[in-house]
């Protein structure tokens, strides 16, 4: 009995070890939509999370035990370059539109973020997200629903 119950434990460490971390109910989520990545951006999105880890000390190293899914900025781009984003924008959904001039709302900066696993140095995802706002260097934040460390181009 006592096998099984530690057979049944492994196995649920293993899955949890391997899955993203589903982000805590009521979290405000970054992600506006997703996008596909050019292997520019991957690669660039891969180096400065190699450059995070190779880096990081003991208090970065706790952070990374307890959410192992890190936001890595891969490109930024203007609201213009997102049509549907500069459309949110200037109706207001994110407190930065409504009345503001449309070239001040055009130029309004989107951070393309990449999700990666620090354990495997691959991405969680086929697709990237872009965001408005982020939390800050070193927080967790979540994007489309997963709980990462954001370290945008390093931290």
């Amino acid at each position: 009995m006592k096998l099984v119950a530690f057979c049944l434990l492994l196995v649920g460490a293993w899955f949890t070890a391997i899955a993203p971390l589903p982000a805590s109910a009521g979290a405000t989520d970054y992600a506006l939509m997703s996008a596909t990545p050019y292997n520019s951006e991957i690669a660039l999105g891969k180096a400065r999370l190699e450059q995070f880890l190779y880096k990081a000390n003991a208090k970065k190293r706790a952070l990374l035990a307890q959410t192992p899914v890190v936001a890595v900025e891969a490109a930024v781009l203007t609201a213009a370059e997102v049509a549907p984003i500069l459309r949110r924008i200037e109706r207001g959904e994110f407190g930065i539109g409504n009345g503001g001039r449309p070239a001040d709302q055009a130029n309004r900066q989107v951070e393309f973020l990449l999700l990666f696993d620090s354990r495997t140095g691959q991405m969680i995802s086929d697709d990237g997200v872009l965001v408005v706002n982020t939390p800050q260097k070193g927080k967790v934040g979540v994007f489309e629903g997963v709980s990462a460390l954001y370290i945008g181009t390093g931290w």
